[in-house]
């Protein structure tokens, strides 16, 4: 009776939402898990734009590709290094805002110097590793890298991806003496936007955006296939999962407890990117977080003997519904072809004893190894330091209802508590939790890190281990190193390898830092965290998949998901991806990051 009830009331919300808007159910793709409240503002200046914002009304010069290691051109032409501190970036002629303004230099110029003076919104921070920016001429921006602080990818990556806003709008918002940041740019006649859509309606209940058919990218990448984005908001996870059994959402971004019935037992046209285990790409690594400032927790065998106790294959089959892998101990993420080269796969193996590298599950080596370095059992099994330290009691935490990770800190508690660490669990709010975190103040945490991107494993070396993101135990910081690591070689190789443009010196920085990480343990990689990622075709078809692999970041929520819409089609109407989806070199669009670097190498010859 209650499951019919629910599905009542998830049709009645749907049939509300239907009522006051219509839409051509062929020509409008119905999205759901990408926002979960309703609409607050479409400005990307404010401390949270809607959904959207950022996906499909303003676009970047750039955007980057995953799984070819490659860069799409939207905004700009091409790029060019004038020296080895110096991009600029061609913007495209055809390149205009929807009320027909250039897209120029000044708009960039502009944009950069109103997030330094504001301190939020597009290339937030740019003044750390870019020096200045400036027009060249009406359609070249021009980038100058700081010689005080050389860092190749944070400088790439500002000047190929910070999305510009039109200067002549944003400017009359200041005029009129009010603060940008509260601004709703809520109005879909007045919105001046960059990409192929903007807001047609929003309540409550749904926001929808229309394409915009004389998009000025028509003739360069055609047009995304539907006319209508619509976002139903949804309470929860189990609203979500009822729609899509009804047949009213195409796009979904949700965590979907096992997704496989959907197609095995219920026949449903759904999709996710993999047909089996573990169904969803890697969205980045998950880490059993340890407490670098508490003893003997941060005790380096005491470390390494947790990364062999945690069950990693039965936690992720058991609570994750094998929606993930464990996580290579490299940290670096090794679903993704082109960073396999940054693993020392011999080092590892030697290390870990296992044919792939990783940590094996294993109790027996676990108790050896703090056998070895003094931690004896006492009386009631828990192990005591060679100064009389007891292993406990810790506490391994997430927040209360992440359910699937609740089990998971169970698991690992029990384990540990058998070789003779008493671990307990606690599973606070979020914003407890969440305060531990940042603050330093936990034992142990299970918790994100990075995602995957052009400069991995950089960026996660750097979350993990760059003590000069901390702020001392007690003040809260969501930059990174939460564990309160800190080792001076570990700082001197990261500085080298995103100052040097040699990729050999690159990889052999990553190669020491993965040795250092074996003997230290900061902490350890568990798993990888799912890109959720869900399909009906229905209605529509060609969705991004392991046989169609086209775009690696599908998700609705993405904020790199544009693509996606224009490779998919009509499933009474379908049609090939369009040809630039590809390489150069292969007749594409797509510029790879190699060809990025060597370009950069080029001007020191």
């Amino acid at each position: 009776m209650k499951k019919f009830l629910s599905i009542f009331l998830v049709l009645l919300f749907v049939m509300i939402s239907f009522a006051q808007i219509s839409l051509p159910r062929n020509e409008t793709v119905y999205v759901a898990g990408a926002l979960w409240g309703p609409a607050t503002t479409w400005n990307l200046y404010a401390p949270q734009s809607t959904w959207g914002t950022q996906q499909f009304l303003y676009v970047p010069p750039y955007i980057y590709d995953l799984g070819t290691d490659a860069w799409l051109p939207i905004l700009a032409e091409s790029y060019k290094f004038v020296d080895s501190k110096t991009l600029q970036l061609k913007i495209r002629d055809e390149a205009k805002w929807s009320d027909g303004r250039p897209i120029d230099a000044l708009d960039f110029v502009y944009t950069f110097n109103l997030t330094k003076r504001l301190g939020v919104g597009p290339g937030t921070a740019w003044e750390t590793y870019i020096e200045d920016v400036r027009a060249v001429s009406g359609k070249v921006v021009e980038f100058k890298l700081r010689e005080d602080n050389v860092n190749y990818f944070q400088f790439i990556n500002y000047a190929l991806t910070t999305i510009p806003v039109p200067e002549h709008v944003y400017k009359k918002i200041e005029e009129s003496g009010m603060n940008i940041k509260d601004w709703i740019n809520d109005k879909p006649e007045e919105q001046v936007v960059s990409g192929p859509y903007k807001l047609y309606y929003s309540d409550p209940n749904i926001v929808v955006y229309e394409r915009i058919d004389d998009w000025w990218g028509k003739e360069i990448f055609g047009l995304p296939e539907p006319k209508y984005i619509a976002h139903v908001i949804y309470k929860d996870n189990n609203s979500v999962n009822i729609a899509l059994e009804q047949g009213a959402i195409d796009w979904i971004g949700v965590f979907i407890p096992s997704v496989w019935e959907l197609w095995e037992k219920k026949k449903l046209p759904v999709g996710t990117w993999y047909k089996k285990e573990p169904y969803f790409l890697p969205d980045g690594v998950g880490f059993v977080y340890i407490n670098n400032t508490k003893e003997p927790l941060n005790n380096p065998a005491v470390k390494k003997a947790i990364a062999f106790a945690i069950p990693y294959n039965e936690m992720l089959k058991k609570a994750y519904f094998g929606y993930g892998k464990q996580a290579h101990p490299s940290m670096v993420i090794d679903l993704f072809e082109p960073y396999k080269e940054y693993i020392d796969y011999d080092l590892a193996r030697k290390v870990w004893g296992s044919e792939d590298g990783r940590v094996p599950t294993d109790l027996k080596t676990a108790e050896k190894i703090l056998d070895e370095a003094g931690f004896k059992k006492g009386p009631d099994g828990i192990r005591v330091s060679p100064d009389g330290q007891k292993l406990g009691p810790y506490t391994i935490s997430v927040p209360y209802g992440w359910t699937d990770w609740m089990m998971m800190c169970e698991m690992i508690a029990k384990n540990l508590r058998e070789i003779g660490i008493e671990v307990r669990t606690e599973f606070p709010d979020f914003s407890v939790w969440a305060d531990k975190m940042t603050k330093g103040t936990f034992d142990l945490i299970i918790s994100w890190s990075v995602g995957p991107s052009f400069d991995h494993p950089y960026n996660i070396y750097r979350f993990v281990g760059d003590y000069r993101l901390t702020s001392p135990v007690g003040v809260s910081n969501w930059a990174g190193d939460w564990e309160r690591y800190k080792n001076e070689e570990v700082m001197e190789l990261l500085d080298s390898a995103v100052t040097t443009l040699d990729p050999e010196v690159r990889k052999q920085a990553y190669f020491k830092i993965q040795k250092i990480f074996y003997e230290d343990m900061p902490s350890i990689p568990a798993f990888y965290t799912a890109h959720w990622y869900e399909f009906m075709t229905k209605y529509w078809v060609n969705w991004p998949t392991e046989d169609n692999p086209y775009w690696f970041r599908p998700s609705p929520w993405h904020t790199s998901t544009l693509p996606t819409l224009f490779g998919i089609s009509p499933a009474d109407n379908p049609k090939p991806v369009p040809t630039w989806f590809n390489t150069t070199d292969k007749g594409g669009y797509f510029v790879p990051t190699q060809k990025i670097f060597e370009d950069l190498q080029n001007t020191l010859k």
